[in-house]
């Protein structure tokens, strides 16, 4: 047996070794009693806040229950919501930092933020390393932005203005963590609650329950099965491949400055999209991304993204064979649209599949209807 597959084969043992340890530690760590803390909710949310600077190492599940259609390029994405993904965690910083995508069947996915604006992934099965410069102003969300802290942290700053309050403490993953749920207030947006449980000392989030308005149980769950709040050490966070290091004939290597197909889009040349929708302003981007529009603020604020010729026309054919209804908005314009009890898509057709649009927001369906009418009167204008 090679070097390479020795390594390889340790690797997947003490993976293996350390799922089947943490898939059995919540029940047994649940049945200790959780310690409450006295903190108020504004403080621990203050905390949560200001914990981008704790470092931690742990392994985190995910479990999305929105059974949203695969697209074309997309299914990184739409797999984020309708799936469980088991996630390795080494946090130093937010510059440096690890998070390990565990799949079935050997698959991983690792992505390692070295420094500022350099990144590496390695795909494991397909043996390729990419080189990611930059950070674009837009991108398509990832596994990483699933781990507890980062999806705590970014929806809470993204409702910054909504009320929090109090929930009863959870013993998770060895923490006696303190509960806070925050309430939107806005109408539009189809969150109804976001649970945070966190470290009440450190404020480092360990799970967190994102619930449907007038939904019964949690649509987006992310929790440490196991965690220590300790710093990695840094051979773990070294890149995969360092530069000037030779890089074996087996593996590839890759290095771009578009990294998904929001940064693909923003600079293929597409017509700029309108200043409003749906009564909402567009907000500003750099210069490159005028054909992709993020319209609103707080947690319903939506995206609207055109989807160049075949992949327009394959990822409109997909959504409507998962069940997407159609929708008519005018004469020239037609489009489907998927709901669930969080997100909402629409996908729009000008004419013969000269223009396609991707709409999508955790908003309410009639809001997201709404804009797409408004981009439909746009489009009839636009030559």
């Amino acid at each position: 047996m090679s070097t390479v597959r020795r390594q390889a084969l340790r690797r997947w043992l003490v993976v293996a070794v350390g799922v089947a340890t943490a898939v059995g530690l919540p029940p047994a760590l649940g049945a200790l009693p959780a310690h409450g803390s006295p903190v108020a909710a504004g403080e621990l949310r203050q905390r949560i806040l200001g914990s981008v600077g704790q470092p931690y190492q742990g392994y985190a599940q995910t479990a999305g229950r929105l059974a949203v259609p695969d697209l074309p390029q997309l299914s990184d994405v739409t797999s984020l919501l309708s799936s469980t993904l088991q996630l390795r965690v080494w946090y130093a910083g937010p510059d440096h930092w690890r998070v390990d995508q565990i799949g079935v069947n050997g698959a991983e996915r690792d992505v390692y933020r070295v420094w500022h604006g350099v990144e590496y992934v390695w795909d494991y099965g397909a043996n390729v390393t990419t080189q990611v410069l930059g950070d674009p102003p837009l991108r398509l969300p990832r596994s990483a932005d699933l781990v507890p802290p980062e999806l705590a942290r970014r929806l809470l700053t993204l409702a910054g203005g909504d009320p929090v309050s109090r929930l009863p403490a959870r013993r998770i993953a060895g923490v006696d963590a303190a509960g806070l749920r925050l309430t939107p207030v806005d109408p539009e947006t189809t969150i109804g609650a976001v649970d945070v449980w966190a470290d009440p000392d450190t404020g480092l989030p360990v799970q967190v329950e994102v619930t449907g308005r007038g939904a019964s149980g949690p649509v987006l769950t992310s929790r440490f099965l196991d965690l220590s709040e300790r710093a990695p050490p840094p051979a773990v966070l070294q890149q995969p491949v360092p530069p000037g290091v030779y890089i074996p004939l087996s593996a590839a290597f890759d290095s771009t400055e578009t990294p998904d197909l929001v940064s693909a889009v923003g600079n293929a040349g597409f017509a700029a999209l309108p200043d409003r929708l749906a009564g909402r302003a567009r907000r500003p981007l750099p210069d490159g991304f005028e054909a992709v529009g993020v319209y609103g603020t707080g947690l319903s604020a939506f995206v609207v993204l055109p989807l160049p010729g075949d992949l327009g026309r394959t990822a409109l054919s997909g959504l409507r064979n998962a069940g997407g209804v159609a929708v008519a908005l005018s004469q020239d314009v037609t489009g489907v649209a998927f709901d669930t009890s969080l997100v909402s898509v629409l996908m729009i057709r000008y004419r013969c599949g000269r223009r396609i649009y991707l709409l999508a927001g955790l908003d309410t369906p009639a809001l997201i209807r709404q804009a797409a009418g408004d981009l439909a009167a746009w489009i009839g204008g636009v030559p």
